[in-house]
């Protein structure tokens, strides 16, 4: 296959993505977004306005945040218990280490309170491979975390933790359900953590990935695995078909990858969209074999 050239078409919307913009406590070697402490590109508070008045009147009740650390942007509170009270289900994509400082330690009784659901990343079971990752520390800081967590009822019934595990070089993640056992098996074992499930997403080798890979010398054969192990059963599956995603100012696109590429979804604002006049075709481009690739990837994991 020389592109990626098959027609993907829009269906339900089920769920609406928010990342509230780059700034990160962490900057690890795979982000795609370039998040870092540095990072300027932040949701303000007037559009965070537009997009809860958006939320509240639209049939959808899956919302979820996204960075950066989406902890580091002052509307995330607002976000969380405006729309709580308005029936919609919260999930937080978390790196875990964010936690881990004084000035956001509030935000453990506030997920408690709302029932957030909690998608965290922890790439390995393992000090080693975590630190290489995202800096020396932080796995020490995730497994505190993942303690307290598992302390106030996270993991251990209706408060939902899942753990993301991505590969830490060009290669696709290994089988969801073994990488699961393992990181169960050796996180009970090790720390006395427990957790709900494993998503395994695939790293998409553009921005930062991209630079380390370049770096490495391995960007084209990476492309080449993503494109040689595409996997037509996947195609049905894509997230990208139930999902909008929404930058820090407002504007729209099919997924997260398409937002960090500049590949607008419309031309409209969030807030202006008529959900059920969408353009159904998906912009997809070669970035799209990431999550054809193998069992699949998207944000919650294998699709096969």
């Amino acid at each position: 296959m020389n592109g990626f050239r098959q027609d993907i078409k829009k269906e339900k919307t089920e769920i609406i993505q928010i990342n509230l913009g780059n700034r990160c406590n962490q900057t690890c070697e795979h982000c795609h977004v370039n998040g870092s402490p540095e990072g300027d590109l932040n949701m303000d508070g007037e559009t965070a306005d537009n997009i809860i008045d958006k939320l509240i009147e639209l049939d959808v009740d899956q919302v979820e945040f996204t960075g950066g650390a989406p902890e580091m942007n002052a509307n995330l509170p607002r976000f969380i218990e405006k729309l709580s009270t308005y029936g919609k289900s919260i999930t937080v994509r978390t790196n875990l280490s964010v936690l881990d400082r004084p000035e956001f330690d509030y935000y453990f009784d506030l997920y408690k309170k709302f029932s957030v659901n909690l998608v965290a990343s922890l790439p390995c079971y393992g000090e080693e491979n975590v630190d290489k990752q995202r800096g020396k520390g932080t796995f020490d800081k995730s497994i505190r975390v993942l303690k307290k967590l598992n302390g106030m009822g996270y993991g251990k019934g209706p408060l939902k933790l899942n753990l993301v595990y991505n590969p830490g070089g060009a290669f696709l993640p290994g089988s969801q359900s073994e990488l699961e056992e393992a990181y169960k098996e050796n996180l009970l074992k090790d720390h006395g953590i427990v957790f709900d499930s494993l998503i395994t997403i695939a790293n998409n080798p553009i921005n930062r990935f991209r630079e380390k890979l370049e770096k490495e010398g391995c960007y084209d054969s990476y492309v080449q695995l993503l494109k040689d192990s595409y996997n037509e059963n996947n195609l049905g599956k894509l997230m990208c078909k139930r999902l909008i995603s929404v930058d820090f100012k407002g504007n729209t696109y099919d997924c997260d990858f398409n937002q960090v590429l500049g590949m607008k979804m419309d031309e409209r604002k969030f807030w202006d969209l008529d959900l059920e006049n969408l353009d159904k075709c998906i912009k997809a481009n070669d970035h799209c074999f990431a999550c054809t690739a193998g069992s699949g990837s998207s944000c919650y994991g294998a699709l096969e």
